[in-house]
This record gives structure tokens, C-alpha cells and sequence, in this order.
């Protein structure tokens, strides 16, 4: 208690100040202490590191110095008007993030941190990002408590993760450059007729039967799977008809799930305060039970199709249910792997929330005992679900694909354990250098028009949308026909075509990336 109050009384004299307003008072808790500042104080620490006085000597001795240090973390845009941040406080998610900025931010009577967001959105209106420091003075409290050491965490996570992914880019750039031309145009042009079926499939898990939209053309090859697409959480299936319209008109059929609970709609409501937020039943269970009855009603031959083979593929959330279905159950001590993954809680690293969510339902056994041909995956998570090489039990040819500018479910982090726990010598891994986890999204850019959840704009969706979905199409055709006949995909290690760079990896060459 002594050094409370040294530090206390050190301050004073060493800020120059005989008293604190009481409408600028800031109480700077770390290491168990808390040190009572104005925010012109607060915003000047970083200077005084390097005095020598006998305070500072002392914190220095005792490895409290990082105190000082605070003052360039407060100083950093943690939110911005365009940009991933501002769409994640929007979505979902945003009251785990106000949760986490609650226990930095302290402040009496907001422990929901309602009076935050809406000091963050106050703030965005007037200018293009916000730092801790620009919301802790527009805060209209006469006292707030910061955290120093929860701060540092949150923004270290940060940009942890960006130098990790600066660092990826260099060793994806260091990889040997291939010449294998793949954006080529075709001369066939795929014309063909397309035929679109609305169909209701009844379930008893669901009151209501739940919508699909069947896809099939006269070009339809009776030898090729259908393709089972499954949006992310809040996806809308016209984001993805991009998907339907290029593999339908090659032969495939397709046939587009709209899980409802966990779809557009129900995400719009829940933001026009309408409904309640969804819960684990329908992030995971319902979805699986979905996925069943549509395979049910595939088997029985509802969809009047020549076989009763498949293919799983879906974005983000529906990428890991395909996992799910197709897999091994959550390995043992999930709950254990959660509680540490969430105490430092990483807001890079979003996918940890839904990952968690499966502690909380039953283990859906599926009722198909046919395994998948393949399964297809944009923006996968999963690491705390398998987190051992080969511990998913997926043994069916797989292909990933991600972007570098993922900061949803991190490459490095997330998508790389991920594909590391699966076990196929065809399995391959797409990576598009400055795609982000949008990316294989087709939205209206028109703002007024495009209804997306995340209000996606070009500024956070990376790079040229269409033509990475062109790049996505070329490689999930030929994988699909590397399945039929056999063949081991070929390996792309770095290869830069129609200014975009991009990789198709094995299992050996994700391993070296991931290694420091």
C-alpha cells in the first residue's frame, strides 16, 4: 500500500498540477494499483519515460514501466468509419466486443457499454477513425477508470495479428514463382438453360419447413455430385448465385440452403430490434439438422437427380458446418480450450465466439452414413474445435481458400490449424494475396441498394471482388475435376496473374508458413 501512495504523490509533483477536475478525472488502474490522472496528463505519459526522478527509477526497477507506454496505445485507431472495426461493432458480435472495451473503460452505470457505442458512433460521424483516447474524451462522464493492462492486450492482439500477416505476404512472396496460366478466357462460352426450383423441405426439428433453391440446366451431367452451398452467419444465398450460375452451367447441380435464424433475415430483425439474437441451436444444431434433411430429401430423390452423391461448400459458418457434418466431433476439453482461448479475449480472431458456442448444445450425430465427394470451404474456422494435426477425421478430398486480409478468421491463426487437421494427399489450400474474408461475397455497390448485414463496401472487402471470384471459379473447377478423374492437384507456390497474386498449397508447404 505504501507504493500506492508514492506513485500517488509522485504523480502530483511530476505532472505539475496542485489539483484534478472532477470532470477530467481518469483513474489509471494497473497492477493492482490506480493512479488518478486528467486526461492532458493521460495523454502526455509516453514523454516522461525517459526523466530521471525517483519515481520513475522505481517503476523502472520494479518493470512497471509499460504505464508510460500507454499513451501510443491510446493513440491508435481502433475504430475507423471504412473499415473492418465499425462493421464489427455494427454486427452481432458487438456487444462481446462493448463487453471487452467495459472492462477497459470503466465507467458507472454502463457496464453493458451502451454509453461507449454510442459515443463510438457519435464519433465516426465526424471523422474517418477514433482512438481510446478520442472516445475517453468525449465520454460525457465526470469519471472514468482504464485499465492499462486489458488495453494493452486488446490492441497488441491487433496488431499482433497485422505483423502477422505482413510476415505471411513476405514468405508467400519468397515462395518459388510458378508460370501456370489460369485465368485464361475460355472460348466456351457455357451457354445453357438454367432452371431454378424453389422446394420447402419439412423437418421435425423445424415448426415451419425451411427454404432451398434447387439449381439445374440442361447441361446438367448426370456423374456430377450436387453441390450443397451453405452460407456464413447472417449470409444471404444471393451473395453466392454468382457460385450457382457458373457451376450449373458446367454440369453440376446445385442447391442453395437458406437456414433460417441464422440467415440475412434474421439478423436484419435482430438489428431492428425485432427478435432477440440467435443462439447456439441455430448457429450450429439447426444448421446441421438442415443439412441432414436436405440430404435426406437428396437420398429419397426429392430433387430428381441420376445419383445421390454430394459435395459440401460454404462460407465462414457454413464452411465449418460442412466440417461438422462430414468430420469427427469437437475434440475432448473444448470447454477448457475456450475458457483459455476467451480470457485474453482477441478481438482479430472473431470465429473463437462461435467456436464456443458448440459447449453449449448436444453433438448432432448426422443421420447419413454416406460421406461427402468433397467438401469446398471460403474463410473456414475451427482451430479450438480440432486443434491436433488430422484430429478432424476428414479424410474426403478438401479445398480451402482464404485471403491475406482476413481478419475474421485469421489464415495464420485459424485457417492453417484448420487445414492442418485434416488428413488427404489432394487436399489443397487456395490463398489470394489482399482477399479478404468478404471476398467471395457478390453484393450491390449501390449504398442505398445493398442491404448486406455488414453494409460491405470496396474499402473492406480487399481485393477486385470479381475478378478473385474468377480466380476462386477457375480453381474450384479444376479441383472438382481432379476429383473425378483422379488426379493430384498441382501444387502453385507463387504466381502473380491479372495483378493478382495468389498460391495453391499442400499440407508440407502451409506447415513451413506457419512455422516462426
Amino acid at each position: 500500500m505504501k507504493y500506492i501512495f508514492i506513485i500517488f504523490l509522485g504523480f502530483c509533483g511530476l505532472f505539475f498540477n496542485n489539483g484534478l477536475k472532477a470532470a477530467e478525472k481518469i483513474n489509471i488502474k494497473f497492477e493492482e494499483m490506480e493512479i488518478p490522472l486528467t486526461i492532458e496528463q493521460l495523454s502526455k505519459l509516453e514523454k516522461y519515460k525517459d526523466d530521471s526522478t525517483e519515481l520513475i527509477d522505481w517503476l523502472k526497477k520494479n518493470r512497471l514501466i509499460k504505464v508510460f507506454e500507454v499513451s501510443k496505445f491510446l493513440n491508435y485507431p481502433i475504430f475507423k468509419e471504412e473499415g473492418l472495426n465499425r462493421q464489427v461493432l455494427r454486427s452481432w458480435v458487438g456487444s462481446e466486443i462493448l463487453s471487452e472495451l467495459s472492462k477497459t473503460i470503466t465507467i458507472t452505470n454502463d457496464q453493458n457499454g451502451v454509453l461507449i457505442f454510442n459515443t463510438i458512433e457519435n464519433l465516426l460521424e465526424e471523422k474517418k477513425e477514433a482512438s481510446i483516447l478520442e472516445i475517453i474524451k468525449a465520454l460525457p462522464v465526470e469519471e472514468i477508470t482504464l485499465d492499462v493492462d486489458n488495453l494493452i492486450l486488446i490492441i497488441s492482439s491487433w496488431m499482433n495479428e497485422l505483423e502477422m500477416q505482413q510476415d505471411l505476404i513476405l514468405k508467400l512472396n519468397n515462395l518459388e514463382t510458378t508460370n501456370e496460366e489460369v485465368l485464361k478466357k475460355s472460348k466456351n462460352k457455357f451457354l445453357s438453360n438454367i432452371f431454378k426450383i424453389n422446394k420447402k423441405i419439412y423437418a421435425p426439428h423445424r415448426e415451419q419447413p425451411f427454404e432451398v433453391e434447387l439449381w439445374t440446366s440442361n447441361k446438367t451431367n448426370p456423374e456430377k455430385e450436387l453441390i450443397i452451398f451453405m452460407p456464413g452467419l447472417a449470409g444471404d444465398i444471393d451473395n453466392f448465385k454468382w457460385i450457382g450460375d457458373e457451376l450449373t452451367k458446367r454440369g453440376w447441380p446445385i442447391v442453395f440452403i437458406d437456414h433460417r435464424g441464422s440467415n440475412l433475415k434474421a439478423f436484419t430483425e435482430v438489428l431492428e430490434g425485432k427478435e432477440v439474437l440467435p443462439g447456439s441451436k441455430d448457429f450450429f444444431l439447426y444448421r446441421i439438422k438442415d443439412l441432414d434433411a436436405v440430404l435426406k430429401a437428396h437420398r429419397n430423390g426429392e430433387f430428381d437427380l441420376a445419383n445421390d452423391s454430394y459435395i459440401l461448400m460454404g462460407h465462414s459458418l457454413g464452411s465449418l458446418i460442412a466440417l461438422l457434418y462430414e468430420g469427427n466431433k469437437p475434440m475432448d476439453q473444448l470447454d477448457t480450450r475456450c475458457d483459455s482461448a476467451l480470457s485474453d479475449f482477441a478481438v482479430t480472431n472473431l470465429s473463437k465466439l462461435l467456436q464456443c458456442q458448440l459447449t453449449e448444445i448436444p453433438y448432432a450425430k448426422r443421420n447419413n452414413s454416406k460421406k461427402a465427394s468433397a467438401i469446398i470451404g471460403f474463410n473456414s474456422f475451427g482451430s479450438l474445435i480440432w486443434p491436433r494435426e488430422k484430429s478432424s477425421d476428414i479424410e474426403i478430398p478438401t479445398l480451402l481458400i482464404g485471403g491475406t486480409y482476413d481478419l475474421i478468421t485469421p489464415l495464420v491463426n485459424e485457417q492453417f490449424r484448420v487445414f492442418s487437421a485434416l488428413n488427404n494427399p489432394l487436399n489443397r489450400f487456395l490463398i489470394v494475396e489482399g482477399a479478404s474474408h468478404f471476398s467471395p461475397i457478390r453484393v450491390n455497390y449501390s449504398f442505398l441498394e445493398n442491404d448486406d448485414i455488414f453494409k460491405i463496401n470496396e474499402s473492406f472487402i480487399g481485393a477486385d471482388p470479381l475478378l478473385v471470384q474468377d480466380l476462386f471459379l477457375e480453381f474450384i473447377v479444376k479441383f472438382l475435376n481432379n476429383i473425378h478423374s483422379d488426379e493430384i492437384p498441382s501444387v502453385i507456390k507463387n504466381q502473380r496473374e491479372m495483378g493478382l497474386d495468389f498460391h495453391l498449397l499442400d499440407l508440407k508447404t502451409i506447415k513451413e508458413l506457419s512455422q516462426n
